[in-house]
């Protein structure tokens, strides 16, 4: 079965046929020049036909197991010489153990240089692929290109230079390497000169008139690529882009494909988040997983970074059918076996809900189902209410009822000291899931952090769209700041944080120093190179100058992550029935004051803020 497997492959395709005769033709001009080598004109009389059988018949088992005739000629590299060299070798040795056996006598001479000479007629040919394909990117060339310079000359810019030479779609022409190792200034990389380093770098990009930098080291600090932004502006129209990280970086893609604009996520993010992945696995791997508010920002990473670690199922349940819908779509790209299930439901029918849970019996649930927009609640308190507080309160019911081992609701930073509506109910959900807790074998926290980069809805997608639209950018408090974290950073913080409760915890995330947001406005527009202006219009209803994230931050514990933190709430004395009761009767008949009444008495610490007058 495993033969016919691989003369299978061969042989479907009519090029792999042909390279595999131009390979076994090698083999005996190879043999045959040796001959010639050593007996001239007397070859003839002295033809090793065993030698030709043997030989061949080794070369084309070998050739065929490790499936030579597959590989592209056109993209020939170094492994593939090893693999073309092994190959023959394994041939040589079969050979030469065949007439070691049969007691036969051979020359050396035609051995030796047979050997050498088949394979410089299989490289020669593979050669001659790589010179046609190259031909053609040199035709290619033709078309206008933009003057770029890679800042970078480790192996990704190695890469992307090297890409140019076949790939007959190449948009850039390299003319110039920056690089911060003072060794390579003056060598050549692939024809391309290294002219210095990051203080050169405005020099360079005038002399060589360069239009494009591409940074190209994965790794590289946020605070050099604002540098290397501010020292290209000391030329007009030169744009600057950049290879995504490591762990974004496709493989099997060309790799100036991959190249993209500067984001403000990339300069906003932050180091690296070091997760322990067997603490997450343990809570995972062969579980059932739910993921509420799945089609959203943060259930969708939380649902990306969930399938990684191998569980039994993951759930995605959501009201918004068509983000659910291509979420499943990508993940079931990126992961084969993964056995996911989306699930269209709103939180606040109690019937769908228990349904869903009696059907899949979860493990763990991830309750990120929210409505999170402080103006629409402010005017919307009921729907605040209604999704946010009893929502949660049902699918926590279920959790206990059908024997979930741990609950983790998504909070967030609004909820300390709340001043509109949305934090209030969020902090309202942390109250109901607290007094859940040790009611069951379920284990229940909740998890706190602020804003999260290019989330929906959130400053950064809005700030984008004003700019494409060439409008002023509308701020609503020149000192106005927020705390931010990437998307990524945020679940994996959030599962290992889940990973880590022991039941009753609320956690809190280490969200680094506030931004302000005129700063994230003004880099933006620097960025985009967008002749628009920022506009002071006023604090919104329920709008905080700054966010907090912890009532003490003294209280604080470290946890084994230092960048997850456990806060310790002063327990409430709180009729949680009583409150919840007047709120389920309230919301029948909505009145905006008499809702926000009642969040002040059971959300004791809700203070409606007062607009502040922007400051000059």
């Amino acid at each position: 079965m495993f033969r016919e497997n691989i003369i299978t492959e061969l042989f479907s395709n009519r090029r792999n046929i042909v390279k595999l005769g131009i390979d076994l033709l090698s083999v005996v001009a190879g043999i045959f020049l040796g001959l010639l080598v050593r007996f001239e004109n007397r070859a003839l009389e002295n033809i090793y036909s065993s030698y030709f059988i043997v030989y061949g018949v080794a070369f084309l088992a070998v050739y065929l197991i490790r499936k030579n005739g597959l590989k592209s000629w056109s993209y020939t590299n170094s492994l593939d010489v090893l693999n073309l060299t092994f190959t023959n070798l394994v041939a040589l040795m079969v050979t030469l153990s065949y007439y070691a056996v049969f007691r036969e006598s051979y020359s050396r001479t035609v051995v030796l240089v047979g050997f050498v000479l088949i394979l410089m007629l299989q490289l020669l040919w593979r050669f001659f692929f790589r010179l046609n394909r190259s031909y053609k990117i040199m035709l290619s060339k033709n078309k206008p290109k933009m003057n770029t310079l890679i800042y970078g000359a480790g192996d990704a810019g190695v890469a992307l230079i090297r890409d140019g030479l076949t790939n007959p779609n190449y948009p850039y022409h390299i003319t110039a390497i920056v690089d911060d190792d003072r060794r390579k200034r003056g060598t050549y990389i692939n024809g391309v000169k290294v002219f210095g380093d990051f203080y050169d770098l405005a020099d360079v990009v005038r002399e060589q008139s360069i239009e494009m930098v591409i940074i190209s080291i994965p790794t590289i600090k946020r605070e050099r690529i604002k540098e290397i932004i501010d020292l290209t502006k000391c030329c007009t129209d030169v744009k600057v882009k950049i290879l995504p990280g490591l762990d974004d970086i496709l493989q099997d893609e060309n790799i100036a494909n991959q190249v993209r604009d500067v984001s403000i996520e990339d300069l906003l993010g932050r180091e690296q988040v070091l997760v322990n992945g067997d603490n997450i696995k343990d809570i995972i791997e062969d579980k059932v997983v739910f993921v509420t508010g799945g089609a959203g920002s943060i259930g969708s990473e939380l649902a990306r970074q969930i399938a990684r670690y191998n569980p039994k199922k993951l759930v995605t349940i959501d009201v918004n059918e068509n983000d659910l819908y291509f979420l499943e779509l990508e993940l079931k790209r990126s992961f084969k076996e993964l056995h996911m299930q989306s699930e269209i439901c709103n939180i606040r029918e109690a019937d769908k809900v228990e349904l869903l849970f009696n059907r899949y019996k979860p493990n763990i649930v991830f309750h990120a189902a929210a409505h999170k927009h402080v103006p629409l609640m402010e005017h919307n308190p009921e729907e605040a209410i209604k999704n946010n507080i009893f929502g949660t309160k049902k699918v926590a019911e279920m959790a206990i009822k059908y024997g979930a081992e741990r609950f983790v609701l998504i909070s967030t930073d609004k909820a300390v000291n709340p001043t509109n509506i949305m934090g209030a109910t969020k902090r309202a959900c942390e109250i109901v899931v607290e007094s859940m807790n040790g009611k069951s074998d379920t284990k229940f926290m909740a998890v706190r952090f602020g804003n999260v980069l290019g989330s929906n809805g959130s400053v950064i997608p809005i700030f984008k769209k004003l700019i494409s639209e060439g409008k002023n950018l509308t701020l609503t408090h020149p000192d106005i700041t927020r705390y931010f974290m990437t998307i990524p950073e945020a679940a994996q913080l959030v599962i290992e944080a889940g990973s880590l409760g022991k039941g009753g915890e609320l956690f809190i995330l280490d969200m680094g120093e506030p931004v302000k947001i005129i700063d994230l406005a003004r880099t933006m527009i620097k960025l985009s190179n967008a002749d628009v202006d920022i506009e002071i219009v006023g604090l919104r209803p329920g709008e905080k100058l700054y966010e907090e994230l912890l009532y003490d931050v003294s209280a604080a514990l470290k946890t084994e992550n230092n960048k997850i933190f456990i806060t310790k709430i002063d327990p409430m004395d709180i009729q949680l029935d009583y409150h919840l009761e007047k709120l389920a009767e309230a919301v029948k008949n909505p009145e905006k004051e008499k809702l926000k009444t009642l969040m002040k008495e059971f959300v004791i610490t809700y203070k409606e803020a007062k607009n502040e007058k922007a400051s000059d």
